[in-house]
């Protein structure tokens, strides 16, 4: 026994005990078709820019183009030439479009709030329906057995703007408890230069504040195959709506501010077999719009006096299930049943001013590998809407793996898809049109795809093109009540490319890593042959980053292209905004636990506007510190 003693201390003495180390990286796609129509964006990207909105990581790194009012204001997306209600957005599976507008106002989703996001278009929305551009796929993602959860975000930056973020929780074996909380406000008071009136003048934004605030906790447990997740995502927004800068005399005999909340909460039980899993998930979503202006004469009299209240009750229950059948082939089916229910003091319905409408979908996947460079794909869905059939609608991928080149993919696609009007399209006083047809989209993509790594060098490229027929486009226009109405005005034809390129290269301490998108859209009315308002034919971002070590400098640029602003064709002065080019560049340090950036956003000072006489800022800055256990 002494003997053995002496033998195990020596060898104790030898006995180097190092820290454990946790290798991440996405999963293996066993059908590149079902890949091929997805991009997800980079998680450590995601990370680092956590404290700006879903709307400017759009704007900057991805093909998808926002209009933005401005800080504070909407944010809506348009994917491939279409408009913002033809943008599907989905939160672990759920979409979240607002049943009253159809859209999703990007500025209100933090990138804080989520861990993952993918970009999906063509035959990868198959799904679901109300995809016919594209779909915006936001998820959640946890980590098991990580112990003690802490990490702070402090940011303050020009016009007295500050964001407060913060996650706390703890990660056992089997257990995860973790809450989100942030809080940003504003005084929005940037100077411009007002071109609405004569002669022009720089002046302030006034009435432009906001406060954004939410929290989101979240609760998993995993056992034996089986995994339970629990998440409430709550945020509030409180925003003051400036003038449009032909009306800024107006100011201040004019109160005009939004108030909107929404709770979206879901519960979800995953079970694995051995060649499959099963997942049961349920959804309650609540979002409330309260839209209030008022203005006055000069001695104080009311002269108008709008107040818009909208309620929306949503209920999602799905199943859905995945199943190896043989060899490479598997099969996906869903079931999903949707409910949604406005109550408005803007509807026309005959039912106390409230309007519903019930969704039942029934979809199948079926994906596997004809030969072995060669992945196929094939989906299809049936809805019924309040019980009406809605029609079949297929999808068909392929992708093939060059044999020849390694890292090269070739891709191509056809999806067929719909989108219903919104509740406020058939029901909204004055101007609702009950007695609109669905949007009808097919569209026929492709791609070619690179990406190889050669040693310290790694390179990734997509070069693709789209063309797409979108019929019974719904539009509002001018009605000869003098009030605007939704119609099925035409069929719209939208096609263009996009070219997406990502490269990295690191030696010794250093890392350079350069990527950016370039989109031509081209999206006109079938009969007239005109671009549709609001829709660059070009847009592109690009960023670049340099890391030594704890340091780090990266650079973003941004290119909107000219937009038409009016209906009709004439390209006048006043229907027409000019393109723009922003510069971004940000610097920073991570000592130990604890980040450091500094940002100057609009480097050049750029006078530019997004949206029709909409005010924009010029050069701002900000600072953020950022603490993480």
């Amino acid at each position: 026994m002494l003997f053995l003693l002496v033998s195990f201390a020596a060898l104790a003495q030898d006995t180097i005990v190092l820290q454990s180390v946790e290798v991440n990286a996405a999963a293996i796609r066993q059908n590149q078709a079902e890949a091929a129509m997805e991009r997800k964006m980079d998680t450590a990207l995601l990370k680092r820019l956590n404290t700006i909105t879903m709307s400017q990581l759009l704007i900057q790194h991805s093909p998808v183009f926002i209009k933005t009012y401005g800080p504070g204001g909407v944010a809506t997306a348009s994917f491939r030439g279409t408009t913002a209600s033809h943008t599907l957005v989905l939160w672990n599976g759920f979409p979240i479009n607002a049943p009253t507008l159809g859209q999703v106002d990007f500025s209100t989703i933090p990138v804080f709030m989520t861990e993952q996001v993918a970009l999906k278009w063509g035959s990868g929305t198959s799904a679901n329906s109300g995809g016919l551009g594209g779909a915006v796929n936001i998820e959640n993602t946890q980590h098991f057995g990580e112990g003690w959860i802490l990490d702070l975000k402090q940011t303050y930056g020009s016009f007295n703007t500050f964001g407060s973020y913060i996650t706390a929780g703890y990660s056992w074996a089997s257990h995860l408890l973790r809450v989100k909380a942030y809080r940003t406000s504003s005084d929005n008071d940037f100077e411009y230069n007002n071109i609405g009136v004569i002669p022009h003048q720089v002046m302030k934004q006034k009435n432009g504040e906001f406060v954004d605030y939410g929290v989101m906790p979240e609760y998993q447990w995993r056992f034996r195959n089986s995994l339970i997740t629990i998440v409430s995502w709550n945020q509030w927004s409180d925003r003051n709506c400036p003038q449009i800068m032909p009306n800024v005399g107006n100011s201040d005999r004019t109160k005009e501010y939004t108030e909107n909340g929404y709770s979206r909460n879901f519960i979800s039980y995953k079970t694995y077999w051995e060649s499959g899993k099963i997942e049961l998930k349920s959804a309650y979503f609540y979002e409330k719009q309260h839209y209030f202006l008022n203005t006055f004469t000069t001695i104080g009299t009311p002269v108008t006096t709008i107040e818009s209240l909208n309620d929306a009750n949503v209920l999602h229950q799905i199943v859905d299930v995945y199943q190896d059948l043989y060899k490479s082939w598997k099969i996906n089916a869903k079931v999903q049943w949707d409910y949604e229910q406005v109550e408005s003091n803007n509807y026309d319905n005959t039912d106390n001013q409230n309007a519903d409408r019930h969704v039942l979908s029934l979809y199948a996947a079926l994906t596997g590998k004809l030969l072995k460079p060669i992945d196929l794909r094939f989906t299809l869905r049936n809805d019924w809407v309040d019980w009406n059939s809605a029609g079949v609608f297929p999808t068909a991928t392929m992708s093939y793996s060059c044999i020849y080149l390694k890292g090269l993919k070739i891709n191509a696609g056809y999806s067929h898809n719909y989108r219903n009007p919104s509740l406020n399209d058939l029901y909204w006083n004055p101007g609702g049109n009950k007695d609109l047809k669905p949007e009808n989209g097919r569209t026929v993509d492709g791609n070619i795809m690179y990406e190889r790594k050669f040693g310290r060098f790694s390179i990734e490229s997509t070069m693709g093109a789209y063309y797409s027929e979108v019929k019974d486009w719904i539009q509002w226009v001018p009605s000869p009540w003098r009030y605007w109405r939704p119609e099925n005005v035409a069929t719209v034809v939208a096609y263009g490319t996009e070219l997406h390129l990502k490269m990295n290269y690191f030696i010794s301490d250093w890392n350079f890593s350069v990527s950016g998108n370039y989109v031509y859209s081209h999206t006109t009315n079938k009969e007239d042959g005109f671009q549709l308002m609001y829709i660059p034919l070009h847009h592109a971002n690009a960023y670049a980053e340099a890391k030594w070590r704890t340091w780090y400098l990266n650079y973003t640029m941004e290119y909107t292209g000219r937009r038409k602003t009016q209906l009709d064709t004439e390209e006048v002065l006043a229907g027409r905004l000019n393109p723009y080019t922003l510069h971004h560049l940000a610097m920073g340090k991570q000592i130990r636990k604890l980040t450091v950036e500094f940002r100057i956003n609009n480097i050049t000072n750029v006078d530019y506007q997004a949206v029709l006489y909409r005010a924009m800022p010029g050069r701002s800055y900000e600072v953020s510190l950022n603490y993480k256990l």
